[in-house]
């Protein structure tokens, strides 16, 4: 069975600035690697400047779209079938502009490192005025044998926070969400293994698992258990695809004492088991 590869940056080379340009349907040996099914170890950002092509993401299609900006955080799975005919790509590795608490809190906000968000924002055509020079900015440092890095990292940082800037309507419906339910989503990426009741949640965030409930449940649909039901797959998948493990020891990994109860938990979440759908998703890959 082929498993879908981890793709890391170059060593020494913390930012990757790539403009795609679709020729002959080949996007050639430079960018090749972000095209096929991989595993993020680093941030990365695909901005399309038209509706060609989509991206998969943590296994599910969103189209492309102008002004759309796709922001996938480390550990997450990417893949694109299409790239697209107009696409920019920025990627850089974790630490490269997260110097300081204000620094981390873009690139967290930026990536909604907190939050249960699709995983892009749309940028407004007065952005894209303003976050094509700084592309350009970028390429061109990129491209210097002598690349200032410290230029690079800079430039990066006036990129996300243009991204925010312009992507009014997103962050303004997040400023509106209930804190609390960020909150949680923190708290179960934390503990999804090791606790998967609400009551726990319920007690660290000082309410009833009724309230909590009602709270999750306004704002996401879902209650709390569904949402740690949907983490727990996500890194079952994720593991499933990227490793050898067997399934016995992935459930252990996730918490589970019981590899059978995983398999049935798994199958009812996801209507195959383990075994099909790591088989599956080789086939794909290959």
């Amino acid at each position: 069975m082929n498993q879908i590869k981890k793709f890391y940056p170059v060593k020494g080379q913390p930012c990757e600035v790539i403009d795609f340009v679709k020729q002959h349907d080949e996007a050639g040996p430079y960018g090749e690697p972000y095209l096929g099914p991989h595993r993020h170890e680093y941030w990365e950002l695909v901005w399309c400047l038209d509706d060609t092509g989509e991206q998969q993401i943590d296994f599910i299609d969103y189209p492309n779209k102008r002004g759309r900006i796709f922001t996938i955080a480390p550990g997450q799975v990417h893949q694109s079938a299409d790239m697209g005919n107009q696409v920019r790509l920025i990627s850089f590795t974790p630490g490269f502009i997260e110097t300081d608490h204000r620094s981390t809190q873009l690139v967290e906000s930026t990536f909604g490192v907190h939050e249960d968000r699709l995983p892009y924002l749309d940028c407004s055509e007065a952005g894209i005025e303003y976050l094509s020079p700084i592309f350009k900015m970028l390429i061109d440092e990129r491209q210097r044998e002598d690349c200032d890095w410290s230029l690079v990292g800079s430039l990066v940082h006036c990129f996300l926070r243009y991204v925010l800037r312009f992507s009014v309507s997103e962050i303004s419906r997040l400023d509106k969400k209930d804190a609390r339910v960020s909150q949680l989503i923190s708290l179960i990426e934390q503990h999804y293994k090791t606790h998967k009741k609400c009551q726990f949640y319920a007690d660290e965030l000082a309410l009833t698992s009724k309230r909590l409930n009602e709270i999750v449940k306004a704002d996401k649909g879902k209650t709390v258990t569904q949402l740690i039901h949907d983490r727990l797959i996500l890194e079952a998948n994720r593991r499933l695809i990227f490793s050898t493990k067997t399934i016995k020891q992935i459930a252990f990994d996730l918490g589970f004492d019981d590899p059978a109860y995983f398999s049935r938990f798994y199958r009812g979440q996801m209507n195959e088991t383990p075994a099909e759908f790591r088989f599956r998703c080789a086939d794909n890959a290959t």
